[in-house]
């Protein structure tokens, strides 16, 4: 994601206030799932009622830049910025809670907060019904509201809404079809409203008992007052399972954006079980970002990203019940930005 060069801010009272009023919200939404799957008698394991908890904590270790901003009487100011990507915040924190009513219904919130810098800070709310009409095909909506609050001298926040509703169809594994459409009300800092518009189709075939193709496109339309901005994606997967306990993916993404943006992402990945309970994988991936002339921003050298990242990932199920994750990874780019992520968290069976 590109970053604004500005950004606003609020004091530490009111950071430390959004971020327990996101606290006590997030406990208020799981205290009425458990206060209704319990009127239903459906928390933890009653015949075909389960609950699941899921927690996970990642942390970034990248560094802030300093840039020159010259101001209007030709003085020098050197001020920290974000660096350009805002995918891999420092500290993330996430917390989901699955719960199911039986064979053919199910209930998804997660509540995940992100500080990102250290006056800038995100919450992200979630929430997913997922219903199967028939034992072929299901239909889900999600909710999701996203609030990125800025602290400094002065205070801002942006935010969203997104809905989405979808449907699946699978024929017994071998064909796997899906399609949705969200909408997101996204308000920035400037007060500027962004409308998006994003259909998605995909379709899984499953060629033979090892190998797999699936294709996916993804439509985006976002509409503002500085004009409409098309955009598409098309992702490619290849997926082989060979004899050796080892599965093999390799994928590639297209992007392309009438404003000015293009994008290719290649990537393999290998799984390997290394027991039943045991599961480790490796991931490589290059992206390339470039941009017309006039696009470019001005934080971005010779116009245009590239990176490489390598990620490790390792599950254990360690019990009926309980799946613990671990993730490294690395990430290098040609704008001087290096960077390792570690995740770890956990999946517990209620």
């Amino acid at each position: 994601m590109i970053a604004s060069h500005s950004r606003f801010g609020r004091s530490a009272m009111n950071s430390s206030h959004r971020r327990s009023q996101s606290l006590r919200t997030f406990v208020i939404y799981c205290l009425l799932l458990v206060m209704f799957a319990g009127n239903s008698w459906a928390v933890g394991r009653s015949g075909m009622f389960l609950t699941k908890v899921k927690f996970e904590y990642q942390y970034s270790d990248y560094n802030e830049y300093s840039y020159p901003l010259i101001e209007l009487n030709d003085s020098i100011k050197y001020e920290y910025i974000d660096p350009y990507i805002l995918n891999f915040p420092e500290n993330r924190i996430l917390t989901k809670i699955t719960q199911s009513f039986g064979p053919i219904s199910s209930f998804e919130a997660r509540y995940e907060y992100s500080g990102l810098t250290s006056d800038k800070d995100q919450n992200r709310y979630y929430f997913r019904f997922e219903r199967n009409i028939s034992a072929l095909t299901g239909l889900y909506g999600v909710y999701q509201y996203i609030n990125i609050g800025y602290d400094s001298p002065d205070s801002t926040e942006s935010g969203g809404n997104m809905f989405s509703v979808g449907v699946k169809h699978d024929r017994s594994g071998w064909i796997k079809g899906e399609m949705s459409f969200s909408y997101d009300h996204n308000r920035n800092a400037d007060d500027l409203l962004t409308q998006s518009y994003m259909p998605m189709a995909q379709l899984r075939w499953s060629i033979d008992s090892f190998t797999a193709l699936t294709g996916r496109w993804d439509g985006y339309w976002a509409v503002s007052d500085s004009g409409t901005y098309p955009a598409h994606a098309i992702t490619l997967f290849l997926s082989r399972y060979l004899p050796t306990q080892t599965a093999v993916h390799i994928l590639t993404r297209f992007y392309n954006s009438e404003a000015g943006v293009h994008s290719i992402s290649p990537a393999i990945e290998i799984a390997q079980y290394v027991r039943w309970n045991l599961t480790a994988r490796l991931n490589y991936r290059y992206y390339e970002n470039s941009f017309d002339e006039e696009s470019a921003p001005d934080f971005v050298e010779g116009g245009s990203i590239k990176s490489h990242s390598v990620r490790t990932n390792i599950e254990w199920q360690v019990s009926s019940d309980l799946k613990l994750h671990l993730k490294l990874r690395r990430y290098v780019s040609n704008q001087d930005i290096k960077m390792n992520t570690y995740l770890l968290g956990f999946e517990y069976e209620l």
